[in-house]
């Protein structure tokens, strides 16, 4: 069965067919409750990259140390991109060395599998290698601009591409420190399929079909309903089409200057369910011989969140709520302490789906700034606070992910990777965090 052969109802339908009653099952899952992970430690994460620059890809030492240092102050679990793009680096070096060190530490792994959306397989090398890997062609898109953009994520070959290295990852290092959480009593390994569900793409003729038979099954008396919804005169739905920029003006959507907002939102939430369909879709194919598997997806900002960003990153990469409606779980990266309408917002999505929530917020290098100890306790008392309220995890983003703001403790001698922290400032920032998780665990267990 191809994608595009079926409808893109079927296809979600299917989906939900394949991948049985894993939604159902988390639903037993209220916020406040924290996901727990095998040995029911609550869930605390951390962002730790261990091979992208130095001093930690030479340095075991450094490493170790501060995965001690998070071990220490609560932190369960590592949020780590193992790209497949990384994995073909060093023929799985860096990977088997961050599971290596994790383990050492009592620390577990949830690994992003893609970037994007599997958008690093767009690389023409890199297509070429998973024709030696896995025998698979990769199709390309089109971006807004007429030009090559990232891989169709919802062809067959990609789907299976997918598939494939989530099962050789699950495979090597099940018995490493892939986290494994308590799911309805049983342990149950976890991988994200992709670090932030983003896809700038769609603009091709084969997803535009996809598109018009989707706008078929949502505007059920066709285009005399299309043009009213979007202020246009189509003499029919086969006219429609993404790239022309007079009618989907995402350009000027977050202004508010777009001429026909609806079409352009529309073709947004159809790219968003795209992206859920086409993960859910890989989830049941990896699931045909990883029945055990869950599906965390995380999204780079929190819904309905109005912050530039957010709202930016909602239009250009179709990062809507429904993006992640076949996952098991939902991870978010937080702008900041969340809102009274977006803990409404994330309130009745969880109720409505039974995906348990985690909450990860920004080490921000403003938080040097907290000196006083009644300053430190109103900050955790905030964020932890939220997250054991409104979600089932907490954590961070990131330890060294930036380098020009880390708040990781370096070596003296290394002063450029201390980025804009003074050693003393950086002290300050990780005893917050201390205290962020020391309250968000008081308030859980």
């Amino acid at each position: 069965m191809t994608c595009t052969s079926i409808s893109h109802r079927t296809l979600a339908a299917t989906i939900l067919l394949l991948t049985g009653l894993t939604l159902l099952m988390s639903s037993s899952t209220f916020a406040g409750e924290p996901i727990r992970l095998a040995d029911n430690s609550p869930f605390v994460v951390c962002y730790y990259f261990g091979h992208w620059w130095e001093p930690w890809k030479s340095d075991d030492d450094l490493i170790r140390r501060d995965m001690a240092t998070l071990k220490d102050m609560g932190v369960s679990v590592l949020g780590i991109d193992h790209e497949w793009s990384q994995a073909i680096d060093g023929d799985w070096k860096w990977l088997d060395r961050e599971h290596r060190l994790a383990k050492e530490a009592g620390l577990q792994i949830v690994p992003w599998l893609s970037l994007k959306v599997w958008s690093d397989l767009s690389n023409e090398h890199r297509r070429g290698l998973i024709k030696e890997w896995y025998g698979e062609d990769l199709k390309l898109g089109r971006n807004r601009d007429g030009k090559p953009g990232a891989i169709q994520i919802w062809d067959d070959a990609t789907l299976r591409t997918g598939a494939a290295y989530a099962a050789q990852y699950i495979e090597r290092y099940q018995d490493q420190a892939l986290l494994h959480v308590n799911w309805n009593g049983e342990s149950r390994p976890v991988v994200a399929l992709s670090v932030e569900l983003a896809w700038a793409d769609g603009f091709d003729e084969a997803t535009t079909m996809l598109f018009i038979r989707w706008l078929r099954e949502t505007y059920d008396d066709g285009i005399g309903q299309v043009n009213a919804a979007w202020g246009t005169d189509y003499a029919s739905l086969w006219d429609i089409d993404p790239a022309d920029n007079t009618i989907f003006d995402y350009a000027n959507l977050q202004a508010g200057r777009a001429e026909h907002p609806k079409a352009v939102e529309d073709h947004i939430e159809f790219r968003a369910g795209l992206i859920s369909d086409s993960l859910g879709m890989m989830a049941a194919v990896l699931r045909r011989t990883h029945p055990d598997v869950l599906i965390l997806a995380e999204l780079p900002y929190q819904f309905a969140s109005r912050h530039p960003h957010a709202e930016g990153y909602r239009i250009n990469y179709a990062a809507n709520p429904s993006c992640v409606r076949s996952a098991d779980m939902i991870y978010f990266r937080c702008t900041g302490p969340i809102n009274a309408e977006e803990a409404d917002f994330l309130a009745e999505w969880t109720e409505k789906t039974g995906q348990p929530a985690v909450l990860t917020y920004r080490t921000y290098s403003d938080w040097a700034n907290e000196r006083s100890t009644e300053d430190t306790a109103k900050s955790a008392d905030l964020y932890a606070g939220q997250a054991a309220k409104h979600a089932n995890g907490f954590g961070f983003y990131s330890w060294n992910e930036m380098v020009d703001t880390h708040v990781a403790p370096s070596r003296p001698e290394d002063k450029d990777q201390r980025g804009a922290l003074t050693p003393e400032q950086s002290a300050r920032s990780v005893a917050l965090m201390r205290a962020m998780v020391q309250r968000y665990l008081e308030l859980v267990d």
